[in-house]
């Protein structure tokens, strides 16, 4: 919710800056696609292992993997991978950004048709895809494979207060990256 009060807050032309230094600013996650690159993230994840001092040794998913089942996977690490997780699913953060497009196109009425199109960009059979759907709280119409969004448990968090006038983004374009 914070972030989405920032971001909502910054200019057009603040946006334009800040994707035209590789930052993505989508519906749901604000990310660098370039560190979901796999060497990216298998430095990012010797990093981490080098900080925490620990010798665990999951194993890094497959480059061109969208989609995984929880078998043995630590959540903060598949986050570190760039994996979002959905009760028992995960699914890759640029992944995940394009089909909430893919929804949001195909939504009408407050509702959408799922397609072949959707489960082949997770990468995951029918079974799985709905279980996904259910797990990112959209519910299941009467019509066939139709679903709809029933929003999240919208808690306020009394210990974060962002001032509305406070832009982080701004630090951002000062750098010069070059």
């Amino acid at each position: 919710e914070i972030v989405k009060q920032i971001i909502n807050s910054t200019k057009v032309e603040e946006r334009n800056k800040i994707w035209n230094l590789g930052i993505k600013i989508g519906r749901y996650h604000v990310y660098l696609p370039k560190m979901l690159k796999p060497k990216a993230v298998s430095l990012r994840i010797s990093l981490w292992r080098l900080f925490h001092q620990t010798g665990i040794n999951q194993n890094i998913p497959r480059s061109g993997l969208n989609y995984l089942i929880d078998k043995k996977y630590n959540r903060n690490f598949l986050l570190l991978c760039g994996f979002e997780k959905f009760k028992n699913h995960y699914v890759r953060i640029d992944i995940l950004e394009k089909l909430f497009i893919k929804i949001l196109n195909k939504t009408e009425k407050r509702k959408f048709k799922i397609d072949s199109e959707m489960m082949n960009l997770i990468g995951c059979n029918k079974e799985g895809f709905y279980s996904l759907m259910l797990s990112m709280n959209y519910k299941k119409s009467k019509e066939t494979d139709t679903y709809f969004y029933t929003g999240e448990n919208k808690r306020k968090n009394k210990f974060m207060d962002v001032k509305r006038n406070e832009n982080p983004f701004k630090k951002l374009l000062s750098l010069n990256l070059k």
